[in-house]
């Protein structure tokens, strides 16, 4: 019996970044398997702005396009788009995700195989080069920027390949996604378990999601973490190697480098104890709290070389900060953890 054909949605959270949208839905629109809406949640300061680059975007074409303005906050932003789609698969592109051609349609045949429905997430694969076609125009200039911020990217990820085993993200990925068998053909697929997939190129089967913790602070950091370990309790978190999307990262005011210290090690611990707190019979708290604590000290160490920059200063300060205050959210109970996060996050 061939599988059930399934209809997928695309929802974009984008915020203050119009020139992202106008390369990014294009290729949304342009999948060989195109979703059967593309909702755009925008919290932009300027939505008049934004509404025109969607509307030159998506002028002519056969997929509806829903726009909505909201509050900035991309976990709210995410669950409106849920909220207000019916689609069985949900994938969240980043306004400045590049998907290539066929990457939905790689995506939704996994989907459609597993018939007993033993996934809850396909992520796809992180792609080296924009799709065929897409040019991104270099500007003058900035060839040298773009191959320092490539070798520090480069030695960033060194860094983390070294510390895995500090990362309480990726233990707890790894050992949620353990309790489950994956199908036997899984690997012919094309597709390998993971501990979370990064935001970017995030799917999931709508059954298995329990939403965007809108607890986290307004960029909501993390979030994609904490929504694949809520899926984890439905089922197998998986990549799927044929289905690149590029990461265009556009320039983007995240906050100031002070809240953005703070976030890197607050956020991370709120998401890590709040998982510890629910799988309680696979996890110690204690134990995650001690690998919480070491992995923050590894970040604030990490910030001293971008010290010589203002932002970079304010950066260290806020991520030494978020260290020195995570010790009540480690200790919370189940109950109290969000209130303990607000209580930490907050300016003082």
């Amino acid at each position: 019996m061939a599988p059930e054909r399934l209809d997928y949605v695309a929802i974009v959270a984008t915020r203050n970044r119009p020139e992202a949208l106008t390369l990014s839905l294009p290729l949304l629109l342009g999948q060989t398997r195109p979703p059967a809406e593309i909702i755009v949640v925008d919290s932009s300061n300027d939505h008049a702005a934004v509404a025109r680059v969607v509307e030159a975007a998506t002028a002519g074409a056969k997929v509806a396009v829903q726009l909505i303005h909201t509050d900035p906050s991309s976990s709210r932003q995410r669950n409106i788009g849920i909220a207000k789609s019916t689609a069985p698969i949900l994938l969240f592109p980043d306004d400045d995700s590049l998907p290539f051609p066929d990457t939905a349609e790689r995506i939704m045949a996994v989907y459609e195989r597993d018939v007993d429905a033993r996934l809850a997430a396909v992520g796809g694969a992180q792609a080296d080069r924009p799709p065929p076609g897409v040019d991104l125009d270099i500007a003058p200039g900035d060839a040298d920027t773009g191959a320092l911020t490539a070798a520090i990217t480069a030695v960033r990820l060194w860094i983390d390949r070294a510390l895995t085993w500090t990362s309480p993200f990726e233990h707890i990925g790894r050992r949620l996604n353990a309790q489950r068998t994956a199908p036997d053909w899984l690997e012919e697929a094309h597709c390998v378990p993971v501990s979370y997939v990064t935001g970017f190129r995030m799917s999931f089967r709508r059954s298995a999601l329990e939403g965007f913790d809108e607890t986290l602070s307004r960029y909501a950091w993390f979030e994609d973490v904490d929504a694949h370990f809520g899926a984890m309790q439905h089922g197998l978190v998986v990549a799927c190697l044929e289905a690149p999307i590029y990461h265009h990262r556009f320039p983007g005011a995240r906050g100031d480098g002070r809240s953005v210290g703070r976030w890197a090690l607050l956020n991370r611990a709120y998401v890590a104890m709040k998982a510890a707190r629910a799988n309680s019979a696979v996890f110690s708290p204690g134990g995650e709290a001690w690998r919480v604590r070491l992995h923050g000290l590894v970040r604030v160490l990490a910030y001293l070389p971008g010290a010589r920059s203002a932002f970079g200063r304010a950066r260290l300060r806020g991520a030494a900060e978020g260290w020195w205050r995570m010790g009540p959210l480690l200790r919370a109970g189940p109950d109290g953890l969000a209130a303990a996060y607000r209580a930490a996050s907050r300016d003082r």
